[in-house]
């Protein structure tokens, strides 16, 4: 008599999870051997034939995204080329939060539950109190982080929807602006524009990773003088 248990629904999803990452992936392959023309040039050229329309598809591309694997760097420089610094930052947060939005779902419908009940003690990064508005804040804030792996990680824990939407545009904002400043001069390299555009891309790589460190020893330092109080009570009650 057999004893093997038939796949959970749980995991018959995650199984789809894995293989709708691994789909994208290979696309993504694919098509950068194939040299299909994604530079910010070909993307300033497609864009500004869409006439009125460029915003609104322009954003349309962006939820498209997680299906499809557009770069998010040449996304960004795209937009500022297109659109200049600012709109193309405006335009740029909003469709990668809608983007975020879309690819936490996905991870939330098809993963989110099988991580959570099977292996959640082998990923301490999926827990609740790691993936925090916070560090999806902090992380989106670092230009060179991939935007994927952080929506996929909050989608797999237990960070909440509104709570996620809220922490990705505030974060993404910034690198949206850095990328868009980047586009924007990116055709004058030797402007002082395109000088100050490096400057903000390496300020937004350095100042989150020097924020974090700071913030993780002043937790370390909160935790060992709680436990701290908490041994001196226990000693005190125990010479009572």
């Amino acid at each position: 008599m057999s004893t093997d248990r038939p796949p959970s629904r749980a995991g018959l999803r995650f199984a789809l999870f894995v293989g709708f990452v691994l789909a994208t992936a290979a696309f993504a392959v694919w098509r950068a051997r194939h040299g299909m023309p994604f530079t910010p040039e070909a993307v300033r050229a497609e864009v500004m034939s869409w006439g009125a329309l460029a915003p609104a598809i322009y954003i349309g591309a962006w939820v498209l995204r997680p299906i499809l694997f557009f770069p998010t760097i040449l996304l960004f420089v795209g937009g500022g080329l297109v659109f200049g610094a600012l709109w193309g930052t405006v335009y740029g947060a909003i469709g990668a939060t809608l983007a975020g939005a879309v690819t936490f779902w996905i991870a939330r419908a098809l993963g989110r539950d099988f991580i959570q009940e099977r292996v959640r003690s082998r990923f301490p990064q999926l827990h609740e109190e790691r993936w925090g508005p916070g560090l999806v804040f902090v992380l989106n804030l670092i230009p060179i982080f991939p935007v994927t792996a952080i929506n996929y990680g909050a989608g797999l824990s237990q960070i909440g929807l509104g709570a996620f939407l809220v922490a990705e545009l505030a974060g993404l904002t910034p690198r949206a602006f850095a990328y868009s400043f980047f586009g924007s001069s990116i055709l004058d390299i030797r402007s002082p524009e395109f000088a100050g555009a490096i400057v903000l891309l390496v300020s937004l790589v350095v100042a989150p990773a020097l924020l974090r460190r700071r913030f993780v020893t002043a937790r370390r330092v909160a935790r060992r003088g709680a436990t701290r109080r908490r041994d001196g009570r226990w000693c005190r009650r125990c010479s009572d």
